[in-house]
């Protein structure tokens, strides 16, 4: 129903007014009329319409004014002035308070009908518009978590995890670079550690939700992982135009903030471990697992960055592993690019945990060049011998940055060693599947009698021969067996059903429509 107020200081203009809307109009209601402009605005304070038909000169506050002031507090309401005025300045003034319409006395009943027609299309047209917006927003209310707990999940539980958490910073249109984690930790001070877990586990269900509102409240861009036993999980999207110093009492600060405000609404203990600011958006693993060694190092409730850790207490346990994995998969694969860019991941980890210490920087780095060679020697590529004997060349390196481009072009040369024997090994296997197909194209072959002739599975043969050929295994079958019909077809010695059969198909019906369909033409058009 749309709600409609009519005010004009002439009781025959609302009378008229009254009499054309309720003879027309069904979904209209008339809910207030008003003599003067200051009691439509008192009226409009307890009764708020859709529509208001506003006079211009009236005693008192005119319409201009009145408009003036209803807008300050409705700015949906629609305004149709109604006026005998048919002054410039009112006009102008009017278009500038985006009046609807703007009529002059007289008026046709026509002109008015259709003016509240147009009013009613677009007042229908923005609560329809309002309808799908919030009907997106509470879609989104329920994606949202969703979608953030999948960015935790991934991030914490696996490792080859970069580009997924790059495809979840783009849903979450995320433009900050870098970041830190924060781990929240239930804690019940005189009970057991075991019987604390379960018990928050089932409590905290409870205040999960407002535990979520508090961060978004706090840092509206952080993502909430859920809740995993007596932990929760916080990502925190930074910038990171400052040093790490700064990073860190920020970080410090948002985690007093939390911690305030859940001690005072629940009723429980908190730890809150919280990793350091990295500056790349795949390292923030590390994060992760530095704001859990930074939990262990707290020995009742409170707040611990793991730049505040005790002397001693961070160690290389922290080694990126999971990034050494992802080197070498890469590397298996023959993958350059993300190859490096694993490398320079460890070489800076590296760097900021052993500043002062070349020789342990080195010494990993001649483990990890060892373990990439052995994969060179597993595949039996004949390195050559010239190339093997690199260790007394980088101990001498004795600039990071010479160091880091000797590694870079290790490892440029092994995945390009692994990439020619891939490649070679491919164009063996689909010369040896062609051959296959060729000498067998009479029996009826499937995919994966050449996938076993080959050795292969039959999706990996599949996708091999379509990126090599460029056409799939049916296809090409097809393509052989049609040459081959072609070629008797036009030696004339045998027949269509004949033929048929000598190039591996049962049903010459089949075989005239796969013919036409490649040649355009029957076996019998074709043969004549």
């Amino acid at each position: 129903m749309i709600r409609v107020m009519l005010v004009d200081d002439e009781k025959i203009v609302i009378e008229s007014l009254q009499f054309i809307i309720e003879k027309n109009f069904n979904n209209i209601e008339i809910i207030a009329t008003a003599r003067s402009g200051r009691e439509a605005i008192e009226k409009t304070e307890y009764i708020v319409p859709d529509i208001i038909f506003m006079d211009i000169k009236m005693p008192g506050i005119n319409g201009i004014e009145a408009i003036k002031e209803i807008r300050k507090r409705h700015k949906s309401v629609l305004f149709i002035v109604l006026t005998a005025f048919d002054h410039f300045d009112f006009a102008k003034e009017s278009i500038k308070l985006g009046v609807f319409e703007y009529l002059l006395k007289p008026v046709s009943r026509v002109k008015v009908i259709e003016v509240i027609q147009k009013a009613v299309e677009t007042i229908q047209i923005e609560r329809n518009k309002r309808q799908v917006e919030l009907e997106l927003k509470e879609k989104l209310e329920i994606v949202v978590p969703i979608l953030e707990h999948g960015f935790i999940y991934s991030m914490i539980l696996f490792e080859d995890n970069y580009k997924e958490l790059f495809h979840y910073k783009r849903l979450f249109g995320m433009k900050e670079n870098g970041g830190y984690v924060m781990t929240v930790e239930f804690v019940e001070e005189e009970s057991e550690e075991f019987e604390n877990k379960i018990g928050y586990s089932v409590r905290s269900q409870r205040f999960y939700p407002f535990f979520r509102d508090t961060v978004k409240m706090l840092l509206k861009e952080a993502i909430v992982g859920p809740l995993m036993l007596n932990r929760i999980v916080i990502f925190i999207p930074y910038a990171y135009h400052t040093d790490e110093f700064t990073a860190c009492l920020e970080a410090v600060s948002l985690a007093e903030q939390l911690f305030q405000k859940l001690s005072e609404n629940i009723h429980c203990g908190f730890k809150i471990g919280v990793g350091r600011t990295y500056t790349q958006f795949e390292s923030i693993s590390s994060s992760y697992e530095e704001s859990l060694e930074a939990l262990r190092n707290l020995n009742s409730t409170g707040i611990m960055h793991y730049m505040d850790m005790p002397n001693g207490a961070t160690h290389a346990s922290h080694y990126p592993y999971h990034m050494e994995k992802i080197l070498m998969q890469n590397v298996s694969i023959g993958n350059t690019k993300e190859s490096i860019e694993a490398l320079n991941y460890i070489f800076d980890w590296l760097v900021r945990e052993y500043s002062e210490q070349s020789l342990k920087i080195k010494n990993k780095l001649l483990e990890i060049i060892f373990l990439l060679h052995r994969m060179v020697w597993d595949i039996d590529i004949n390195e050559d011998t010239n190339e093997f004997f690199f260790l007394e060349e980088m101990l001498s390196i004795e600039d990071m940055s010479e160091l880091r481009l000797w590694c870079k072009r290790r490892v440029e040369y092994i995945v390009n060693q692994i990439y020619e024997r891939r490649e070679n090994r491919v164009g063996t296997l689909t010369k040896k599947a062609k051959e296959y197909i060729n000498a067998n194209y009479k029996k009826p072959i499937t995919l994966e009698d050449v996938s076993r002739e080959i050795n292969v599975s039959p999706q990996y043969f599949s996708k091999l021969f379509k990126e090599e050929t460029g056409e799939n295994f049916i296809d090409y079958l097809t393509g052989i067996r049609i040459t081959v019909a072609k070629e008797l077809l036009s030696q004339g010695h045998l027949s269509i059903k004949e033929i048929c059969y000598c190039i591996g198909y049962n049903d010459p019906n089949y075989f005239s429509r796969i013919f036409k369909k490649n040649v355009g033409v029957t076996p019998t058009e074709y043969k004549e």
